[in-house]
């Protein structure tokens, strides 16, 4: 990670009571000795007041340790404006750049892992995190409607979309016709994991998974490729 040779400058990070990402991303910052310090601030409404005061008091940037709905006037660079959130807000010409970092992760972490693999979504569905998952093969959903699981894959391309499961019985059948599975939930069922899935925890507490498949990821893996995406976000890039 090459650092900016510059004035240090907070890096605003609003949270609303998380730690895990914040501490992979301040050791980040330590170790590449990167002109930035971290000022955290709990995230309640009204946040949006904070952002006109970023550049006139010289702040290099907001994280938001949650994506939120892009506040208004918030120019998008792509990324966000697939999933229509944000998560980092830097400043730029004479306003902010709105940024979806999560989604740059994911998409990059399935396409070094996963690459082409069948997967079935497990857990409450993040329709932000939908055009992201392109790097696979085929997407399947268990969902609480048929409608809600169908919106989901409406937001991939129609090669990706598999099936909708909404009973039980139709979740075991997928179980079978799937190499990967993303976790959306703390306690997923654990009869559902076999030995030869691989698996993705997108939200804490799914560890006792890793035990039932052949290769797990918890969401620390995740925030890692996060932790980078910021970085870049922010104009430090990776050596070489």
């Amino acid at each position: 990670m090459r650092a900016l040779a510059s004035t240090p400058r907070p890096l605003l990070y609003l949270h609303r009571g998380g730690g895990g990402f914040f501490d992979l991303l301040l050791a980040q910052v330590t170790r590449a000795r990167l002109p930035l310090f971290l000022h955290p601030v709990a995230m309640e409404e009204g946040w949006e007041a904070f952002l006109p005061c970023l550049k006139g008091l010289g702040f290099a940037g907001a994280v938001l340790e949650e994506a939120a709905s892009a506040p208004e006037g918030v120019r998008l660079e792509a990324e966000a404006e697939k999933a229509r959130r944000v998560d980092l807000l830097v400043p730029a010409g004479g306003g902010l750049l709105g940024q979806y970092t999560e989604g740059v992760a994911l998409e990059r972490l399935l396409a070094q892992r996963f690459p082409g693999a069948r997967a079935l979504w497990l857990g409450p569905l993040r329709f932000e995190l939908a055009p992201f998952l392109r790097g696979l093969g085929e997407v399947h959903v268990a969902a609480p409607s048929y409608a809600e699981g169908d919106a989901f894959l409406a937001r991939l391309p129609a090669p990706l979309r598999g099936r909708v499961a909404l009973r039980p019985e139709e979740v075991r059948a997928l179980v079978l016709r799937v190499d990967l599975l993303l976790l959306n939930t703390p306690r997923p069922p654990l009869d559902l994991a076999q030995p030869y899935h691989a698996a993705l925890a997108l939200a804490p507490g799914a560890r006792a998974v890793a035990e039932r498949v052949q290769l797990f990821l918890g969401p620390e893996d995740l925030w890692s490729g996060r932790v980078w995406a910021v970085l870049e976000g922010l104009g430090h890039t990776p050596l070489g």
